[in-house]
């Protein structure tokens, strides 16, 4: 899925999180490179700065690291540990997320369908 001028995220954001969704249905594998950041700018129409942008985040989340001169690549599954902070702020984001849902009146049976949905869907 292209990066989407209808999406909220910024371009950056909807990238990284392609690549993690990417990662988690096995289409990227630890060890596999990454295009540069031109050549991935190119193959997305956006501003190199913007991929930039996103393989930095990558890389400071433990998805990705680069090796100069030689590319980028994703990281062996071991060296993406779960980092505490990341997990935390991850819940913290769906516990707000909850919240707005819980305030809109959806049921919660409905919502963890949704999430079973979802989480299926990133296999």
């Amino acid at each position: 899925m292209p990066v989407s001028d209808q999406s909220r995220l910024p371009y950056y954001e909807q990238l990284v999180l392609r690549v993690k969704q990417q990662i988690v249905r096995g289409i990227l594998r630890p060890g596999d490179r990454l295009p540069s950041v031109r050549e991935m700018a190119r193959q997305e129409q956006l501003n190199p700065n913007t991929v930039s942008k996103a393989y930095k985040q990558l890389e400071t989340q433990n998805v990705i690291r680069t090796v100069h001169g030689k590319g980028t690549y994703v990281r062996e599954t071991n060296d993406a540990v779960a980092d505490t902070a990341q997990v935390v702020a991850s819940k913290q984001r769906l516990l707000s997320l909850l919240t707005e849902i819980r305030y809109l009146g959806v049921p919660a049976d409905e919502v963890i369908e949704w999430i079973k949905t979802a989480y299926e869907e990133a296999d």
